[in-house]
């Protein structure tokens, strides 16, 4: 392997042991530990907003590299396919950065405890259930691109 692209899978099992960590131990442990759900809202929302912007800087360093790998060789296939994991991964964590997170936040700061008590069927509280939603999804998908492109870097082979 290439040493560029061993500094790649390097940073992108970086990108995805933050998205892990902040998915499968400090959210869930924030909310079984802490007895106040906005206080773990608050510890969570601050640790996603970090792994998002991790993410969108790992993301741009690793197009980066890839583009100083494969600008002597345009065209190549295996470029198109790491750029396109790389672009929607990126993207996923921008739009988390810039609308999810943001617009949960905000509703968090205006309702703050009084959120865990609205119903169900309130439209405050289904805006944030539906933005929880997404918030996870796009953290979902780009774990899932960053498997991919681990598995597309590790055993596609490089051309030299």
């Amino acid at each position: 392997m290439k040493p560029q692209r061993s500094i790649r899978v390097a940073l992108v099992g970086l990108w995805l042991g933050v998205m892990v960590s902040f998915s499968w131990i400090v959210a869930p442990v924030a909310f079984s530990v802490l007895s106040n759900p906005a206080l773990a809202g608050n510890i969570v929302s601050r640790h996603l907003m970090i792994a998002e912007w991790i993410g969108i800087g790992l993301g741009t360093i690793l197009l980066a590299l890839l583009w100083l790998e494969t600008r002597k060789e345009s065209g190549r296939q295996g470029g198109r396919v790491e750029a396109g994991l790389l672009l929607s991964m990126v993207g996923a964590m921008a739009v988390s950065r810039a609308w999810v997170s943001r617009t949960l936040h905000q509703i968090r700061l205006e309702f703050g405890e009084r959120l865990q008590t609205l119903p169900p069927d309130d439209p405050t509280r289904q805006t944030f259930d539906l933005l929880h939603q997404v918030s996870v999804g796009l953290m979902g998908w780009t774990m899932l691109a960053a498997i991919l492109l681990l598995i597309w870097l590790i055993r596609i082979p490089s051309r030299s």
